[in-house]
């Protein structure tokens, strides 16, 4: 597999880390994120307490699935189509992207069940438990500092200020949208207690940035000495 998984990784990095004229390194955030969920899954594996007879296949999976999520798959759209694919048509878009990249390289068998995982990871009530453990390793990316990383990266492209990402916190507080994630988001009941545990370790960063945008962590009144030293 080491020889087959170079090649695989080659064809799906061209895509990841497209290289670009006159930047000495590729951008690597689509690449990273692909390679991470790919720990998380290997990670995850053994505490799942489901059978999974073809791993190997959920870390190609994971590349392809990063290629819809980042919206990597419009570098690879036909010459003369400038239009970002639908969202809802990403993950499609990125299996047969998959199956055109490694059809000299899997097997029919092998690609057939490589696009399976790709479209069913995304269905709450898939029986395929390679689809599964793909759709937690991808889900774990929302919480904890990773989670953040992204808000943060998605954030700062737009140019939006920390106010907007403490009021986007703050809504997610109070209308229970990590309830709601720790509950549905998840098909292990490891992966959840893992997402748990990164929320809890975010008690009160977000109040330590919200004092910190407000100037709020200064003192009222500093006297020249302080100003001065």
């Amino acid at each position: 597999m080491p020889e087959t998984w170079a090649a695989i990784l080659s064809a799906a990095s061209r895509v990841l880390a497209p290289k670009n004229p006159g930047h000495p390194e590729p951008p690597r955030y689509a690449l990273d994120r692909a390679l991470r969920a790919i720990r998380t899954a290997d990670r995850l594996a053994p505490l799942a307490g489901d059978v999974f007879e073809r791993i190997d296949l959920v870390h190609v999976a994971a590349l392809y699935a990063t290629i819809a999520h980042c919206g990597c798959h419009v570098a690879a759209a036909p010459a003369g189509n400038g239009h970002k694919v639908p969202d809802e048509h990403a993950h499609n878009d990125a299996a047969e992207l998959a199956a055109d990249h490694l059809k000299k390289i899997l097997s029919p068998d092998d690609l057939d069940l490589l696009t399976r995982i790709l479209r069913e990871h995304r269905k709450r009530h898939t029986e395929l438990p390679e689809a599964r453990l793909l759709a937690d390793a991808l889900c774990l990316e929302e919480f904890g500092l990773i989670g953040l990383w992204h808000q943060m990266r998605t954030f700062h492209a737009q140019n939006k200020a920390p106010e907007q990402l403490l009021k986007l916190w703050k809504a997610q507080h109070d209308y229970g949208y990590w309830d709601t994630r720790l509950r549905d988001g998840f098909h292990y009941p490891a992966t959840r207690a893992v997402a748990r545990k990164r929320l809890e370790s975010m008690d009160g960063l977000f109040e330590r940035l919200s004092a910190e945008n407000l100037a709020e962590d200064l003192p009222l009144e500093i006297g020249a000495t302080a100003i001065h030293q």
